[in-house]
């Protein structure tokens, strides 16, 4: 009973761990790709704010096509679909 409370007890903590190195990988992508136009804290300047209800309620897939598509004056930003979904996941995350 030990060894099985344990082996739960591990992988609850790897899982986790894997959750907080996601947040913090869409964190840096966020920064270095995003940030200059949303700002850090997400109230936008050049682009929209990323705090508003309605545009996190908008689906996964309206985000993934405006970051890898880009929209209006906002330009497709060069990064895979697993990052893009990172970032998505720190936003939404975040706010």
């Amino acid at each position: 009973m030990k060894k099985l409370s344990l082996l739960f007890l591990f992988l609850f903590i790897a899982c986790g761990a894997q959750e907080t190195a996601e947040l913090t990988a869409g964190e840096d992508i966020y920064v270095a790709r995003c940030s200059a136009c949303h700002q850090a804290d997400f109230s936008g300047r050049a682009g929209p704010s990323l705090k508003t209800a309605d545009v996190l309620a908008m689906p996964d897939s309206y985000w993934l096509q405006t970051i890898l598509n880009g929209k209006g004056s906002m330009p497709a930003v060069r990064i895979t679909e697993e990052q893009a979904k990172l970032v998505i996941d720190y936003v939404r995350e975040s706010n």
